[in-house]
């Protein structure tokens, strides 16, 4: 078989700007740009340097620097026409907070009834497409209240619905009701791009017969995910309304988008609302106001955000350097060698090894934007978790987005769930944005890759060689699937194009230039599902005789290195005495974890007693000490830092600008602060156990036997000191004398004279990748975890003491279970 070749679109020169502008982000691989794209760095020392040298204020001011500010403003209006191909004479430009506010506007606003229609019988009807965005279903909840009829377009009604038509005798007429349909001219779940001659059907009525009704017809187009890598022409198609945000564009600024409003339809947005600067004259104390004649004018309540939006001419001047139809043309070029090679990509067995959700053959760029959606698939038809390919995806400093996208009704589709299974699926623990990514073994959700203007091959190939190394198992087979050229035909016939040709009337050559999968990449071998198979010998529950507590961890700084305890501790009411009792935060008061600083786990903590300190060291420096006991005077209100543990908020003590100092110095990032916490803590008032600064339990108890078993099972090849496993996984409880995964059975545990609940399983992520002994990341053990326990990455119980008071626990204390 041939070898596909990537043929780039940019010429050399192009290439090397592009590498210059986003030099910041080397090393690291950005395929979210449907969730934002990416700025320049040019882009903001530009908004930077206007800004420093400019005096920019309110534009309804009337002094010489507000009029200024107002026609900088007024001018990027005219830019933003001038990239859409129209001008101010047929359109307006609507400064909003962003797509979604547009929408809301438009949802707010439209007339359904129309001017002399007095009948409150007679409305007009909202038709919105299948697989519109979550912000249009939104619309429709408003719609329905204000009493005009909600119609949902289904996906594969569509292309038959709205097929071409042309009523002679169509025309806009005040008699009848008006009605509106919404489409996204791009998807952003598969990145099938909508055909806009739909705008010019929908106006001629061909949603008449569909509806059952003759009204006056208004097209919205939600441009959001189209607009930044697709040239939107309004002066060929002229939709009535048009929706976006800049940062889908260009990255910064962001809090700010557009409403575009077709000038002969603007009388059909009846605006009730007024703020200030809005209207030309208004009586405080009768019912009067007369709003601007302006249509921005009348639509921007308030001071729009001035300082933002001038930011906006320094991104419109990169866009402008690479015209946008070249911009297409590479984000489809990677998205198709990206489709294609995941379309051949199969097992050893001959399974493949993704699950592709598409309604385009990645042939045509006019049917296909830059992006790729799928599931991945182990070699036994299992599917793998979207939570298990983000964290292995990590491990690769690859960005991307998992879940449904905002996109519930094309995520249904492609996923072939029904209503009731979304609704069960919901009872079950599921929520949009939420980590339930399996359900009884099926998709809640799934992976999506996609491009910007600045992406390269070598994010296509980092995310490939992701895939090959945590999830080909075997040597990969190559081939073009069976269903294929039954998938193909189905097209050809959704959109009526000869069957001769492939979708976009080019004949098809996938099956004689097949993507060549690099066999320079190490493959593991597969391995037995030893669970499933019951190869592991789980201890009925109810059975109690004595283990060993083998060794004890304390971890006094979050995320930093451990200190083992040789001979006893204190447990205390929020675990282990100086447990997670320090943090460190950056200057946004944000926790600094190993997952963004793996050069933590360098941080050698020592608990000194004898001089009443935590020492801390750290490769080529000089340790430093901060004091293990303060008093509540010590520290006074200007001292108190507040930060979020995971989506908690916490506040601590700051311990100083000389242990700052020395954190920023050995990590090389600025302006650090190591915080504990203090007796301003909030008293807890719930019933969860208290906790100190720890993410999710007082105590995480590992089974040495079942590290033990993961460290045989991980490949000798694969980089992963097995020495350093029991080390990975940050417990502070390891208990020897039982077998593999004995634990995840245990109900209660008693060490020594303490007694423990356990609560839950520890859910794995990419932090156990990382070697504690060097801060190197590998895939594994999580990836041979994954695929032992069928993507369920649990390891290790947490435990909440259930007596009260202070205890202490011995190396060597028995434990018992239930």
């Amino acid at each position: 078989m041939d070898e596909l070749q990537y043929s780039p679109v940019y010429d050399e020169k192009t290439q090397q700007v592009l590498e210059r502008e986003f030099s910041r982000i080397q090393g690291e691989c950005y395929v979210d740009h449907a969730g934002a794209t990416l700025y320049s760095d040019n882009q903001v020392k530009k908004s930077l340097d206007d800004l420093m040298l400019s005096l920019y204020t309110n534009p309804h001011s009337n002094g010489v620097n507000g009029n200024v500010t107002e026609e900088i403003v007024d001018n990027i209006r005219y830019t933003i026409l001038d990239h859409f191909h129209t001008t101010q004479d047929e359109y307006s430009v609507i400064f909003t907070s962003g797509a979604t506010a547009a929408l809301k506007i438009v949802a707010e606003t439209f007339n359904f009834k129309n001017v002399d229609n007095k009948s409150d019988e007679q409305t007009g009807t909202f038709v919105y497409l299948q697989d519109n965005h979550t912000s249009v279903l939104g619309m429709r909840e408003l719609i329905a209240h204000r009493g005009a009829k909600v119609t949902c377009l289904k996906n594969e009604n569509a292309f038959e619905v709205l097929q071409e038509y042309d009523d002679k005798n169509i025309g806009m007429q005040n008699e009848k009701p008006n009605s509106l349909f919404v489409y996204s001219a791009q998807c952003n779940f598969s990145g099938f791009k909508y055909p806009l001659s739909w705008i010019k059907n929908v106006k001629n009525g061909c949603l008449n017969s569909y509806t059952k009704s003759e009204t006056n017809w208004f097209t919205l187009l939600d441009a959001a995910c189209f607009a930044g890598t697709n040239d939107l022409n309004l002066s060929i198609y002229k939709p009535d309304f048009v929706c976006l945000s800049f940062y889908k564009l260009f990255g910064y600024p962001t809090g700010v988008g557009a409403l575009i409003v077709k000038n002969d339809s603007a009388y059909v947005l009846k605006k009730m609302y007024y703020g200030g600067g809005t209207v030309d004259v208004v009586l405080s104390s009768k019912m009067f106001h007369v709003k601007r004649e302006s249509l921005h004018q009348r639509f921007e309540d308030g001071t729009v955000s001035f300082l933002t939006i001038v930011s906006l001419q320094h991104g419109y001047k990169i866009l402008a350097d690479i015209p946008m139809n070249r911009i297409s043309a590479h984000v489809f070029s990677l998205a198709k060698f990206l489709h294609h090679s995941l379309l051949t990509l199969h097992h050893q067995n001959g399974a493949p090894v993704v699950k592709l959700y598409s309604d385009s053959d990645y042939e045509d760029r006019s049917l296909q934007g830059g992006i790729v959606s799928f599931n991945v698939l182990r070699a036994n038809g299992e599917y793998v978790g979207y939570m298990e390919v983000l964290n292995m995806a990590a491990l690769y400093k690859i960005h991307l987005r998992t879940g449904c996208f905002c996109n519930p009704g094309a995520c249904q589709r492609f996923l072939i769930l029904s209503d009731e299974e979304v609704l069960k699926n919901y009872d079950t623990g599921y929520t949009c944005g939420g980590t339930k990514d399996l359900i009884d073994g099926k998709p809640t959700g799934a992976v999506r890759i996609s491009f910007g203007y600045m992406s390269t091959i070598r994010d296509v190939e980092t995310v490939l060689l992701m895939l090959k190394k945590c999830f080909v198992n075997g040597k990969p087979v190559i081939k073009l699937p069976l269903w294929w050229s039954d998938f193909k035909t189905k097209l050809n016939e959704k959109y009526k194009i000869n069957n001769s040709k492939s979708v976009n009337g080019t004949q098809n050559n996938l099956k004689n230039n097949i993507v060549k999968i690099s066999n320079r990449i190490t493959l593991l071998e597969q391995v037995s599902f030893s669970v499933k198979n019951n190869n592991i010998n789980i201890v009925q529950n109810g059975q109690k005789r004595p283990l060993k507590l083998a060794k004890m961890f304390v971890y006094p700084v979050k995320s930093c290195g451990a200190y083992e305890v040789e001979r006893e501790w204190i447990l205390t009411s929020k675990g282990l005495q100086f447990d997670r009792e320090w943090m460190i935060v950056t200057s946004a008061g944000v926790c600094l974890t190993q997952k963004q600083e793996t050069k933590l786990c360098l941080i050698i903590p020592v608990i000194d007693f004898k001089n009443n300190e935590l020492q801390l060291s750290y490769p080529g420096m000089p340790s430093i000490g901060v004091p293990l006991y303060f008093s509540a005077n010590e520290i006074n209100s200007s001292k108190i830092c507040r930060g979020k543990v995971c989506g908690h908020k916490v506040e601590g003590a700051d311990c100083g600008a000389e242990v700052s100092e020395w954190l920023s110095l050995a990590l090389g990032r600025p302006n650090l602060k190591l915080i504990r916490q203090s007796d301003s803590t909030k008293e807890n008032t719930t019933n969860k156990p208290a906790l100190s600064f720890a993410s999710q339990s007082q105590y995480l108890l590992i089974n040495v036997a079942s590290t033990d078993w993961l460290a045989d099972r991980v490949p000798e090849d694969s980089q992963c000191d097995r020495d350093t496993m029991l080390y990975r996984f940050r417990g502070n409880f390891y208990v020897e004398g039982c077998a593999p995964f004995e634990e995840t059975r245990w109900k209660t545990v008693q060490v020594g004279n303490c007694y423990f609940k356990v609560e839950a399983v520890c859910t794995r992520c990419q932090m156990i990748c990382i070697d504690q002994t060097t801060g190197k990341k590998t895939v594994e053990p999580l990836r041979t975890l994954a695929e032992e326990f069928h993507g369920k990455l649990k390891f290790g119980i947490y435990l909440v003491k259930q007596n009260e008071g202070n205890d202490t626990l011995s190396i060597g204390d028995k434990i018992y279970y239930e």
